[in-house]
């Protein structure tokens, strides 16, 4: 997917605190000494449809004196479908899920049609998103060796970090893999073969009591035939990859989108230097007696765990240079102790996957896969739970819920039609979704 979302819908103009806390129904709170706005609450809401809980907060300018936006974490799939196990990578859609998410609940609580219109697409940006991925392998037990192989790179990579930027949680086939490094994707890899309860980065729950039993075991019977590997980047990192991806709409684009997904997971793959080609086989004395004196001599030391000594002795600058030229002839990298070293092996697996599929053997799962094709059914859970809080059963009307979607105004006649079966979008009398002006 996108996964976890992080987003801040900018409002269209800035509107002071006192007339904004009235219009969009918050509360701040304000300091006993100063009697000074400090901040408005973070709230946790729940999904209309799943029951998923998200968090929204309306945020304040540095002085507190306007509203300037809305912030939205959300685990998107869980909001609609109750499960996250296959996603694809699509954060324009995720957001305008989000958004009409957000406006279900501001309408909830009575903010105006006009209110609304200020929260649109075309000035939301990205906070923070999880990119998933999810490799396929051969059944669970190949899943977890290879996130086993994972782990185990990792902590030769990094051996001189602290445990706490490349920690485990859980054991066995439960168990998840972390590398956290400024300036580098946040690292999560596990292999999801049942439900994960616990509360994720943002808050956001992930796993919810939404789907039957049946529909869960289907559902991780597949999942768990891979090994799921979610990198979470932020707004930052998104403009200095690609200028102008932290903003939503950017995202439109398929071929800028599908550039800046591979982007990320080959910075993915740069962290565990696959570029790099690092040897993990001693060298042959024949071989050996190809390099310079100075190069055999540092090898045979690195070799037997003695060459602490010698490198303490040099420069930075020296050590530097040494790292650079032993790397180039002899494909070692010498600040990596040869015990972990010779476990870089190169791997075939780890390359970009596809966006998972659903096999046609499987027709009842195809509707809780998160992907463009099923888009306009999430789109119509939301005009759905719109419809069923909003109906007015004494007149026999429907609430006009074309606000949510971004559509032009609709007259009081219109508004009042006759209560018939919900048969989807035409019934409803709304423009088809890809019609839709919502940025």
């Amino acid at each position: 997917m996108c996964d976890s979302f992080d987003l801040m819908f900018n409002l269209d103009q800035l509107i002071p605190v006192e007339e904004a806390s009235e219009q969009f129904e918050f509360e701040c709170k304000v300091s006993l000494k100063t009697g000074q706005v400090n901040y408005a609450d973070m709230l946790t809401l729940k999904s209309p449809i799943t029951g998923a809980g998200f968090k929204m907060m309306p945020c304040l300018d540095k002085e507190k004196k306007f509203l300037v936006g809305f912030r939205v974490s959300m685990n998107v799939p869980a909001c609609v479908i109750g499960n996250n196990a296959f996603v694809h990578v699509l954060p324009y859609e995720a957001a305008k899920i989000a958004m009409l998410l957000l406006k279900h609940y501001l309408k909830n609580i009575g903010v105006s049609r006009k209110s609304l219109t200020l929260i649109s697409l075309s000035n939301a940006v990205i906070r923070f998103v999880d990119f998933t991925y999810l490799l396929k392998c051969l059944d669970i037990d190949d899943a977890v060796l290879k996130r086993n192989e994972l782990e185990d790179r990792i902590n030769a990579l990094y051996h001189y970090l602290s445990t706490s930027y490349r920690q485990h949680v859980g054991e066995d086939a439960g168990r998840t893999v972390y590398l956290k490094i400024r300036n580098h994707p946040y690292v999560r890899a596990y292999v999801k073969y049942k439900d994960i309860k616990e509360k994720k980065k943002y808050g956001c729950e992930v796993d919810v009591d939404y789907l039957d039993r049946a529909t869960k075991e289907k559902i991780y019977e597949l999942s768990q035939r891979g090994l799921r590997i979610e990198l979470c980047v932020n707004g930052a990192y998104l403009e200095k990859l690609e200028p102008g991806m932290s903003r939503v709409t950017a995202w439109k684009d398929k071929a800028k989108a599908d550039d800046v997904i591979g982007k990320v997971f080959e910075h993915f793959r740069s962290m565990l230097r696959f570029g790099d080609n690092l040897r993990h086989n001693k060298h042959r004395p024949n071989d050996l007696a190809k390099f310079d004196q100075k190069t055999q001599d540092f090898l045979k030391l690195y070799y037997v765990g003695a060459e602490g000594s010698y490198v303490e002795g040099l420069t930075k600058s020296q050590r530097y240079e040494l790292k650079k030229k032993i790397l180039k002839v002899a494909r070692i990298d010498p600040t990596i102790p040869w015990g972990k070293h010779k476990q870089l092996k190169a791997w075939k697996w780890c390359v970009q996957p596809s966006m998972p599929k659903i096999s046609k053997k499987y027709p009842d799962l195809l509707p809780h896969v998160f992907n463009m094709e099923n888009m306009p059914i999430f789109y119509e859970k939301i005009i759905q739970a719109e419809v069923n809080k909003f109906n007015v059963k004494n007149n026999g009307g429907t609430s006009d819920i074309s606000d949510l979607m971004g559509d032009a105004h609709v007259d009081e006649k219109e508004k009042t039609i006759k209560s018939k079966p919900y048969r989807g979008f035409g019934s409803l009398n709304i423009p088809n979704i890809s019609n839709l002006t919502d940025d």
